[in-house]
């Protein structure tokens, strides 16, 4: 599924940070990693009004986390190997 992907705080002056494809749509609450970037998405909603080829879903997500694995990928997989 092609999603416009918003960073920023509000949909209104969120920046694009492209379209990407997602197995399925996120939800919010939900870490989304893009390219080693960890975001959390704060909503989401489809945008039936879009009348071009192209994403007809947009998630926005938080300012990005970092380009580092989040802390809880880090110790989810300390606990799987413990």
């Amino acid at each position: 599924m092609l999603i416009d992907v918003l960073a920023g705080r509000d949909s209104r002056s969120a920046a694009s940070w492209g379209a990407f494809h997602f197995a399925r749509s996120p939800s919010p609450g939900e870490e989304i990693e893009i390219d080693g970037t960890f975001a959390v998405v704060t909503k989401a909603w489809h945008r039936p009004d879009i009348y071009y080829k192209g994403a007809k879903f947009v998630i926005l997500v938080d300012d990005p986390v970092s380009n580092i694995r989040s802390e809880r990928q880090i110790r989810e997989d300390a606990e799987a190997i413990a």
